[in-house]
């Protein structure tokens, strides 16, 4: 009988979530994906305190699966990048979720932290591996399989030629994830702007720009984040205008923001900050991006 393993819709996902669904598949389990993040999967999660709406998200996702699947894939993302770690509440989430919900299927909670130990992600294919019946050498060959199909479904460029080219800076969590976003990719091209996110730029020009700031960020998507918007700030033509898409509580991205918000000031580029959470208005947050839009086609024109 097939192992059915579910993943999740939610956190990172949306940077790893193909990599992760091919990964299991090479090693024989059916992969159980949850759909869309819907109003009652934001509901759901609603009822955890003291966390970010990303990661009531993740909670909601994981009522709506862990009675369909046999296992759980939660893995404990500690670091992806030497000298950095990820946000603590994607550290802890597991422990969250024994917390917090009766009669959980097995996690796959392996851990993966690669700010000391290069060796730490095989070490964690290979336990994965295992858990499902496969040796090491198989799991090995499954990780490389599927990293050769590795996508990143989420980048989409909205090309409008001579259009307004706004940096919508935020976690892939916030930006590809319709509902908590309210759609402001669709949003904005619908405005005729061309969007550019962090997924578009380069690690290696990330990295070089994040340089800048002087000292190094411990967050490794919040370093990301930071480096593509001064690349984009910064490059020989620079966006027109910066969007900042945070969630309310977010400890690291309150800082990230305003450190990209001071450099987007000393250049004389427009910086908006977005926070949303599970009480955001589609009504003010469309009015906030139509005014911030409608004031860089006057800037230009002027």
């Amino acid at each position: 009988m097939t192992i059915r393993i579910g993943l999740p819709r939610g956190l990172l996902y949306y940077q790893y979530g193909s990599i992760w669904e091919k990964f299991l598949q090479e090693l024989g389990a059916e992969v159980v994906v949850t759909g869309d993040t819907s109003k009652a999967t934001l509901n759901c999660g609603s009822g955890l305190d003291e966390v970010c709406l990303p990661a009531k998200v993740y909670f909601g996702h994981i009522n709506d699966l862990y009675k369909q699947v046999d296992y759980l894939f939660t893995p404990r993302i500690i670091s992806v990048a030497a000298g950095q770690y990820t946000c603590p509440k994607i550290i802890g989430m597991p422990d969250m979720l024994r917390s917090n919900i009766d009669n959980l299927p097995p996690l796959i909670d392996v851990n993966l932290n690669l700010r000391q130990n290069s060796r730490s992600l095989y070490q964690a294919i290979i336990t994965v591996g295992h858990m499902l019946g496969k040796n090491a050498i198989s799991s090995l060959y499954a990780w490389y399989h599927a990293w050769q199909y590795r996508r990143m479904d989420q980048a989409i460029r909205y090309s409008k030629p001579n259009g307004q080219r706004i940096g919508l800076i935020g976690h892939p969590y916030i930006i590809y994830d319709r509902q908590i976003s309210m759609n402001i990719i669709d949003k904005l091209n619908h405005f005729g702007i061309d969007v550019i996110t962090p997924e578009m730029i380069s690690n290696r020009q990330a990295a070089i720009a994040a340089k800048t700031l002087g000292k190094k960020i411990f967050w490794s998507n919040g370093d990301h984040m930071a480096g593509a918007a001064l690349a984009l700030i910064q490059s020989g033509q620079p966006v027109d205008g910066l969007i900042f898409i945070t969630s309310f509580t977010c400890g690291p991205d309150a800082l990230i923001g305003e450190l990209v918000s001071q450099r987007a000031q000393a250049l004389n580029i427009p910086c908006m900050l977005l926070t949303v959470d599970e009480h955001t208005a589609e009504a003010g947050f469309v009015t906030r991006l139509e005014a911030f839009t409608d004031m860089l086609i006057r800037r230009k024109q002027s």
